[in-house]
C-alpha cells in the first residue's frame, strides 16, 4: 500500500501542477481574451461545440479508459488504437466538413460554414497523440503531462491574444484552439518513447471496444448532457445570449475542472489496482470525496458570492448579464467532481454498461427539463441544469451504494462540514468588506480574506485534509 500511497501522493502533486497551471493561464488569457472581443464571438463558438465535442468522442472511441482498464494491455493493443483512432478521425472530419454548410443554415450564421472546416481539424490533431497520454495516464506520469499541458496553452493562448490584437474576431479562438492542440500533439510525441508499429489485430480491437464502445456511448450521451444546452440557446436566442451562457460556464468549469481531473486522473487508475478489495476501494472513495468537497467549495463560494465585482472588474460591463447565470450555474457545478470520483469507481469495476445506462438516464431528464425550461429565459434554464446536476448525482452513486455501502446521502453528509464552513466565512467576508467602494479592491480583499479564513476554521475544526495537503508538500520539499 505504501508504493500505491507515493504513486497517488506523486499524481496529485503533478497533476495540481498541472490543472492549476493550465487553468491559470485559461483564465488571465481568457480575461485578456474577452476584453478584445465581443460576446457574439463566443457565441459563435459556442453553436459549434457540440459537434466538435461529439467528433472527439468517437475519434477517442472510448479506447482510452479501455487501455488503462486493462492491466496487460501491450504493443499490440497501443498500435491497433492508434492506426484505428487515426483512420476514425479522418472519417470524421470528413463529416464534419461536408455538414458545415448544414450546421450553419440550422443557427442561420453563414460564418459558421468556414468555422466548422477550420475548427474540426482539430478533431485530426488530437487523435495523434492518444496512446501516448493513455500511457502516460497509466503509469501516473502527470509530470510529462503537466510539461505538455502548460506548454501548449502557453502557445495558443499567445496566438490567440496576437490574433485578436489584430483584429481577427472570433477566428482568434479557433486560432488559439488549433495551436494549442498542435503544440500538444507534438509535445506528447517528443516526451514519450512510444512508437507505433506497423500491427493491426482485429481480435484486439475487438475486446478492446467490448469495454470502449460502451464508454463510447456514454461519452456521446454525456457530451450531449453537457452541450445540449448550447445548442438550444443558440438556436432559440441570440449569439450576444449565448455568449453570455459560455462565459458563465467557463467561469464555473475553472474550479470544478481543475478537482475533478486531478482527482479522476489520480483515483481511476488507483481504484483500479485496489478494485477486487471492497474496504480499500470505500477508504479511497471517502477520502476523494471529501478531499474533492475540501478544494472545491471554498472556490465555488467565492465564485457565487463575488460574482458581480469578478465580471465587473475583469470582463467589463458588457459581460454584466453573465453574472447571475455564473451564480446559478456555479452551485451545479458541486456535483461534477463528485460525479466523476464515482463514475471512476463504476468503469474501474469494468462496468461501462452501467455507465452507459446512468448517462441514458441523465440524458432523459436533461431533455425534459429543457423542454419545460427553454421558453423562460435563460436564467430558468440554469435553474434547471442545476437541478438536473442534482438528479445526476444521485443516480450516479446509487451504484457506489449498492457494491460498497457508500450512498449519495452518506457522500453528501462527508461533504457538508466543508460546504457550511465555505459558505460562512465567504459571506462573512463579503458582509465586512462590502463599505469599500472600488470593485477590484473589494474582489481581491474578500477572496483573500474568504480563503485565509477557510484555512484557519480548517485547522481550528481539525479538517484531516488540511493535514494530507500539508504531508503532501512536506514529502514534496523533502525530495527536493
Amino acid at each position: 500500500m505504501s508504493s500505491l500511497k507515493k504513486k497517488a501522493t506523486k499524481g496529485v502533486i503533478w497533476s495540481a501542477i498541472d490543472k492549476s497551471s493550465s487553468m491559470g493561464i485559461q483564465f488571465i488569457f481568457g480575461i485578456i481574451l474577452a476584453r478584445l472581443l465581443l460576446p457574439e464571438d463566443y457565441g459563435l463558438i459556442g453553436m459549434i461545440t457540440i459537434f466538435i465535442t461529439i467528433s472527439q468522442a468517437i475519434v477517442e472511441s472510448g479506447f482510452s479508459r479501455a487501455l488503462i482498464q486493462k492491466k496487460n494491455a501491450d504493443q499490440i493493443d497501443y498500435s491497433t488504437t492508434f492506426f484505428f483512432n487515426f483512420l476514425i478521425s479522418l472519417v470524421v472530419y470528413a463529416i464534419l466538413y461536408l455538414s458545415a454548410p448544414s450546421i450553419a443554415s440550422f443557427y442561420k450564421e453563414p460564418i459558421l460554414i468556414d468555422l466548422v472546416k477550420v475548427v474540426g481539424l482539430n478533431v485530426i490533431v488530437s487523435s495523434a497523440a492518444i496512446i501516448q497520454r493513455t500511457i502516460m495516464i497509466k503509469k501516473i506520469d502527470f509530470k510529462s503531462q503537466a510539461i505538455v499541458n502548460i506548454t501548449s496553452g502557453v502557445t495558443g493562448a499567445l496566438i490567440g491574444v496576437g490574433c485578436a490584437l489584430y483584429g481577427y474576431g472570433v477566428w482568434s479562438l479557433v486560432f488559439q484552439y488549433l495551436s494549442r492542440n498542435i503544440m500538444m500533439s507534438l509535445m506528447f510525441w517528443f516526451l514519450s518513447d512510444w512508437r507505433p508499429s506497423w500491427i493491426f489485430s482485429t481480435q484486439a480491437l475487438k475486446k478492446l471496444f467490448d469495454f470502449g464502445s460502451k464508454i463510447l456511448a456514454s461519452t456521446l450521451l454525456y457530451a450531449a448532457f453537457q452541450n445540449i444546452y448550447l445548442v438550444v440557446i443558440g438556436k432559440v436566442y441570440k449569439s450576444e445570449e449565448l455568449g453570455y451562457y459560455t462565459r458563465a460556464t467557463l467561469f464555473k468549469q475553472i474550479p470544478a475542472t481543475l478537482v475533478t481531473t486531478i482527482m479522476q486522473n489520480v483515483t481511476f487508475p488507483i481504484l483500479v489496482d485496489v478494485i477486487e478489495d471492497n474496504e480499500r476501494v470505500k477508504n479511497v472513495m471517502k477520502r476523494s470525496v471529501k478531499l474533492t468537497a475540501f478544494l472545491l467549495f471554498p472556490m465555488i463560494a467565492i465564485l457565487v458570492v463575488f460574482a458581480y465585482p469578478l465580471v465587473l472588474v475583469l470582463l467589463t460591463e458588457k459581460w454584466l448579464p453573465t453574472v447571475i447565470l455564473l451564480q446559478i450555474l456555479a452551485v451545479g457545478a458541486i456535483f461534477f467532481p463528485i460525479n466523476a470520483i464515482n463514475t471512476n469507481f463504476i468503469n474501474a469495476k469494468g462496468r461501462s454498461d452501467l455507465f452507459l445506462k446512468l448517462e441514458i438516464i441523465n440524458t432523459v431528464f436533461t431533455l425534459l427539463t429543457i423542454a419545460i425550461t427553454y421558453q423562460f429565459g435563460m436564467t430558468i434554464i440554469a435553474i434547471g441544469y442545476v437541478i438536473v446536476s442534482g438528479i445526476g448525482f444521485f443516480t450516479y452513486s446509487y451504484y457506489t451504494a449498492k457494491f460498497i455501502s457508500y450512498s449519495g446521502l452518506k457522500q453528501l453528509v462527508d461533504m457538508l462540514p466543508y460546504l457550511l464552513v465555505s459558505t460562512a466565512v465567504t459571506l462573512l467576508s463579503y458582509g465586512i468588506w462590502s463599505f469599500i467602494e472600488n470593485q477590484l479592491i473589494y474582489l481581491i480583499v474578500g477572496a483573500i480574506s474568504s480563503g485565509l479564513s477557510y484555512v484557519l476554521c480548517s485547522y481550528f475544526f481539525k479538517f484531516k485534509e488540511m493535514e494530507d495537503l500539508k504531508q503532501i508538500v512536506v514529502t514534496k520539499l523533502k525530495k527536493k
